[in-house]
């Protein structure tokens, strides 16, 4: 009794805050609303509580903490109405806390280009089967595949998902993995190379957190090379600014006019995305729409178009690792892709999503690239 005692002090605390302060533009309605289960009106404090020690989190005062709480709740809300959503649809797709459920509207929407990427497929070869098999042998799809368990010459080509930060880099997050993996390919070995420099020194929109899209960095790398991540390490201080191009101070890993990048047809997109990785062990870069239910993905496969429902159109960017189908819980199949994030492995599925595949989720498969170092 006690407890839930202080709990109402606090969340009439959290009234009063939102009260006297103005948030601006920059905070949604929804995240003002406080629903809190009567029956356990500890839980979501309790909940809030293990979420600031799970994700380290620091708040410069007890106003911040308790304005967090209420971002919290409302994402609680959130995510309850699509967990509901999911299995009113006959679909096993799970929703849940990450990182980012105490982020405002405003913080969240700093991850994401904000302009529609461009469609260079005439500007750039388009992908052909036939020309890339390994040793001219005729390619036989299997039903699932995944490149992080992948070796070549008794060694993985894929390492652990990376962490973009608060930072609309994304796209070069994507060139890179992209870039990286087709060299390991190539080296038989795994290579990480520096998402920095790409963020550094092929941004087209200002800083490399204003965003971009994956050729961006990928014409980058063909014609100027990358070096090694260890030696240019990643800063979302720096990613923030201009000017610090220092690719000429570094030794090229991956040397200028290595890489070959291509187009996916999107009216193939299926059959090319599977032929590549299986064929070229390579993942395909993709820019899509976004929504809630990406942000707040926890597990299986994700069907639910949910960037038709956002109010804004914004643009996210990662790699195609893999592809697969599963039955779902009411014994339908559901073919998926797996996708790459740069959200540290805290976020999804250890940093991976499975997305419904063939149906050019949210454009998913609409603007594919890929690439390979040729022997």
């Amino acid at each position: 009794m006690k407890t839930s005692f202080s709990l109402l002090i606090f969340l009439f605390q959290i009234i009063q805050i939102s009260l006297s302060f103005d948030f601006g533009a920059n905070f949604e309605n929804s995240f003002f609303e406080i629903n809190i289960d009567r029956d356990h009106p500890d839980d979501i404090y309790k909940e809030f509580e293990d979420f600031i020690v799970k994700y380290k989190k620091s708040y410069k005062d007890e106003i911040e903490k308790k304005f967090r709480f209420q971002l919290f709740t409302a994402t609680h809300n959130k995510i309850g109405k699509m967990n509901e959503r999911s299995g009113k649809m006959g679909q096993d797709t799970k929703f849940g806390h990450n990182k980012f459920s105490d982020r405002t509207k405003q913080e969240m929407d700093s991850l994401f280009f904000k302009m529609g990427p461009k469609n260079d497929t005439n500007k750039i070869p388009m992908y052909d089967p036939s020309k890339h098999r390994v040793k001219r042998q005729t390619i036989d799809l299997p039903k699932k595949f995944d490149l992080r368990t992948v070796k070549l010459g008794g060694r993985y080509i894929v390492g652990d998902a990376k962490d973009q930060g608060a930072c609309s880099s994304c796209w070069a997050f994507a060139a890179t993995a992209l870039a990286e993996i087709a060299y390991s390919v190539h080296l038989k070995k795994m290579v990480t190379l520096a998402d920095q420099e790409i963020c550094d020194c092929a941004a087209q929109h200002g800083p490399a957190c204003k965003g971009g899209i994956p050729n961006d960095g990928l014409e980058y790398i063909k014609q100027f090379g990358v070096t090694l991540e260890s030696e240019y390490p990643y800063s979302v201080k720096r990613s923030n600014e201009t000017g610090h191009c220092d690719a000429d101070k570094y030794e090229r890993e991956l040397n200028p006019l290595t890489l070959d990048y291509y187009s996916i047809d999107p009216f193939n997109a299926e059959y090319q995305i599977t032929h590549h990785l299986v064929a070229l062990k390579t993942p395909v870069s993709v820019a899509f729409r976004i929504g809630d239910d990406f942000n707040f993905y926890k597990s299986d496969v994700l069907q639910f178009p949910g960037c038709d429902d956002a109010k804004e159109t914004h643009y996210h960017s990662g790699v195609i690792i893999g592809f697969g189908t599963t039955v779902n819980s009411l014994g339908k199949k559901v073919d998926y892709w797996i996708f790459r994030n740069s959200w540290s492995g805290d976020w999804g599925e250890a940093g991976h999503a499975r997305i419904i595949r063939g149906e050019d989720w949210c454009g998913i498969e609409s603007l594919g690239t890929g690439a390979r170092v040729p022997e």
